[in-house]
């Protein structure tokens, strides 16, 4: 990666993938609180730093001093900006350099949010990752900004790893994403003739 040193988008998705396997062991409860997006945001922020101290081969020695710092200056910050675009996990210097940013959500994205991965690639984050964390699957969906291509990764949450469930063209419609993808969609009614609106259709 360029100007990122030793912030390879391998390490940096073992380190995200670790992460979140301990978010999902250690801080379940959390999926259950109501509007509980900052604390999960806090939370894997805390696991993605120790996870990334691990896989730069640094001390995991919480009392020491240099715990807290990475190399290069680099910051684990919860809910950044870059330009007007609102990011929930961002790994940067807080300058120019922003090896991984991460973005979550509670249900499959649509277009306009896949959109958004790709702009964020666009302003020089090497690594762009959405989490769709599905709290009645057994898994959550991973999306990557791949250029044009978004890739899907299943994540398993009692194994706690991920397998490249597919690739897909980012302007392919997004109902057959969802196809593809096993999402059933509803069946829409039978329009009738001459149909009367109710006031709260209105």
């Amino acid at each position: 990666m360029e100007d990122n040193g030793r912030y390879t988008n391998i390490l940096l998705f073992d380190a995200f993938e670790e992460a979140l396997s301990h978010l999902i062991k250690e801080d379940k409860e959390l999926f259950e609180w109501p509007k509980a997006k900052a604390s999960i945001a806090h939370c894997f922020a805390s696991h993605l730093h120790r996870e990334l101290r691990k896989v730069l081969g640094l001390s995991l020695d919480e009392s020491s001093r240099t715990f807290l710092a990475l190399p290069q200056g680099m910051k684990v910050d919860i809910f950044p900006r870059i330009g007007s675009v609102p990011i929930d996990l961002l790994v940067h210097d807080r300058k120019n350099s922003r090896p991984l940013a991460v973005i979550f959500y509670t249900d499959y994205l649509n277009k306009g949010q896949m959109d958004k991965l790709r702009k964020l690639q666009g302003l020089g984050c090497n690594l762009v990752l959405a989490v769709a964390f599905l709290p009645q699957k057994d898994y959550i969906l991973i999306y990557r900004s791949n250029g044009s291509m978004i890739d899907y990764y299943h994540f398993s949450k009692l194994e706690g790893n991920s397998s490249l469930l597919m690739q897909k063209e980012l302007e392919q419609k997004s109902d057959a994403l969802q196809l593809s993808l096993g999402i059933k969609q509803k069946n829409k009614r039978k329009t009738k003739k001459n149909p009367t609106i109710s006031p709260t259709d209105q």
